[in-house]
């Protein structure tokens, strides 16, 4: 495995001899990801949509988006993983608009760019020059270079995607639509199962075969990153963990410091410094 890290982002390259789907859970970022597929059988789940992913592929994902890999066929599976915090586009002198392709979309929509969507080089080539590059450049200027090159060519292939073709939406993509719709209020099976017409456990088994995980699991997941995106613009801890959708204070803190090591009152001093 090879790294490049930096302020405000990281770089992997990684070979994974014989990947098995259980070593890879359903997860959320706080920051924006891009994968990109050098070889292997493998899809990957984001907020219930199934992509299957070409060898070159590039995946991207926001920061409210869950996603999850899945190994269709155990075979060596080679990716590039960058990790890296929308602020530091600006920060490095490149347009916002370079992060449309992230936030001008539905989530779950338009995730997967394959490589021929892209007009001069594969993505994967461009990962490449950035771990030769590390040899003789700073990892500030290897990210400019990357993220320059990259970002310009998926805002390309995001404007010249088709628009959405209207197609009927399964059960577990209208179960995570009512999550995501009502995540700072009261969410139980009973109430999304009432919502959409169909029984508690048809909600439960949908859910879990699509997404990978629990409805309790994903909800706790998404209002544990809503709570730490607005967490810095809004000092009241328990205020704030209430308007996300926790409604019992020392259930929320056990939660919060399980999921991210340290405590709310830490991730402030954190986020200050």
């Amino acid at each position: 495995m090879e790294y490049i890290n930096g302020e405000g982002f990281s770089i992997s390259h990684t070979v994974t001899k014989a990947p098995k789907d259980d070593d890879f859970e359903l997860h959320i970022h706080e920051s924006y990801e891009l994968l990109c597929v050098v070889r292997g059988c493998v899809s990957y789940i984001v907020e219930g949509h199934k992509y299957k992913l070409s060898e070159g592929a590039l995946m991207l994902m926001r920061s409210s988006e869950t996603h999850k890999l899945v190994v269709e066929k155990s075979t060596e599976y080679e990716r590039y993983v960058l990790n890296f915090s929308p602020s530091l586009v600006s920060k490095i002198g490149l347009s916002r608009e370079l992060l449309s392709p992230f936030k001008e979309r539905e989530i779950g929509e338009k995730n997967l760019y394959l490589a021929e969507e892209f007009k001069y080089l594969p993505p994967a080539v461009y990962f490449e020059r950035a771990f030769s590059d590390k040899k003789s450049l700073s990892e500030n200027d290897v990210i400019i270079s990357l993220l320059s090159s990259l970002l310009c060519e998926i805002k390309r292939a995001f404007d010249n995607k088709e628009e959405f073709t209207t197609r009927k939406r399964s059960v577990s993509e209208k179960i995570i639509s009512y999550i995501n719709d009502n995540l700072k209020n009261d969410i139980t099976i009973e109430k999304i199962a009432n919502s959409l017409h169909i029984s508690k456990t048809q909600v439960s088994r949908e859910f879990k075969g699509a997404v990978g995980t629990s409805v309790y699991d994903y909800v706790l997941t998404k209002r544990l990153i809503l709570f730490n995106k607005r967490l810095g613009k809004e000092k009241n801890i328990q205020k704030l963990s209430q308007e996300c959708g926790f409604h019992d204070y020392s259930s929320f803190y056990r939660l919060y410091k399980k999921r991210f090591g340290i405590s709310p009152t830490s991730s402030i001093k954190n986020k200050s410094n």
